[in-house]
């Protein structure tokens, strides 16, 4: 049996805090937490697994919390809905996998693609009817707008530009694993990603990001967080890519990758003439390292939510 540790009416109140701010994050998308998971994205390293989960109950139960537990799930209140809305997306998530799985064995063919890797909503087992299957692609370095290139383009043609299954919104090469922007929206996704393709690919990623333990010093990678449900990576290659590959060996495909990459520049700049370029150049980071691709700038709205929502709880 566990020993009982007590804490002082400060530390309550700090580890109240932070679990408020944990599960105001995920409250966003209403997606309520288990205590393994709250510990795992909790912003303080102070106190074990055991002591969390000894005070959540507590603190859950006390007057004037603004969150409260059911089977097991920490939601804000008064949204003790959203549980049964978590449990129907997983149910709804696991006919996603295995699309996914099938759209990786597609993607993984294409010229100069190294990795696969499941972002998004369903990276967290919370897709429903309306999600896209959202990937990030990793690709061999000096190649990435020419692989970029061919996957659009066949979305296009045979897909009919169709997101829904084929949304590749994240590219970046060998040698430009660390993501760029650092903040609690990017280090969640970092955190919650799975891999697809690749295993030996996957330890440079983490140790590229080692830098989201500055946001959640408790994660521990793991296995369970690592690999999609019920899915393995998929190591093998293909002749077929190898093939594909050939005729952009050299100054051939440097100089194309180059100019599809200048190209692309052109195609933002002029489309989303009317947003800042800043702002722009975030929205659409295209560099020989990296194609990011986010029209509606998912993370500057997800952020901004989240901060009214700390302030709202006065917890800035």
């Amino acid at each position: 049996m566990k020993n009982y540790v007590e804490l002082s009416a400060i530390q309550m109140e700090e580890l109240k805090k932070s679990i408020l701010k944990t599960l105001l994050y995920y409250d966003i998308f209403a997606h309520p937490l288990r205590p393994e998971e709250i510990y795992a994205f909790l912003p303080r390293n102070s106190i074990s697994l055991d002591v969390v989960k000894q005070y959540l109950g507590e603190l859950s139960r006390s007057e004037g919390t603004p969150f409260g537990e059911k089977d097991g799930y920490y939601y804000i209140k008064p949204a003790v809905e959203n549980i049964s809305g978590r449990l129907r997306k997983e149910e709804y998530s696991k006919k996603m996998w295995k699309r996914a799985q099938l759209v990786t064995h597609l993607i993984k063919r294409f010229p100069f693609v190294r990795a696969v890797m499941i972002t998004g909503s369903l990276s967290k087992n919370s897709s429903d009817g309306s999600s896209d299957l959202d990937f990030m692609v990793i690709t061999k370095s000096g190649r990435l707008w020419i692989s970029r290139t061919m996957l659009m383009l066949f979305k296009k043609l045979f897909l009919f530009n169709s997101y829904k299954y084929f949304c590749i919104n994240y590219f970046v090469t060998e040698e430009s694993l660390e993501i760029e922007d650092k903040n609690i929206f990017s280090a969640t996704e970092v955190a919650t990603v799975k891999f697809m393709y690749n295993s030996e690919l996957l330890a440079k990623f983490l140790e590229s990001n080692n830098w989201i333990r500055s946001y959640f010093p408790n994660y521990v990678l793991c296995d369970p967080m690592l690999h999609a449900p019920g899915c393995r990576i998929n190591n093998s290659t293909s002749i077929f890519q190898r093939i594909l590959e050939l005729p952009f060996t050299g100054w051939i495909g440097n100089r194309l990758n180059s100019m599809l990459m200048k190209n692309t520049i052109k195609h933002w700049n002029r489309r989303y003439a009317h947003v800042p370029e800043a702002e722009r150049n975030h929205m659409f980071r295209s560099t020989p390292g990296v194609s990011k691709t986010h029209p509606g700038n998912m993370q500057k709205r997800i952020l901004g939510m989240y901060n009214q929502k700390l302030a709202g709880f006065d917890l800035h």
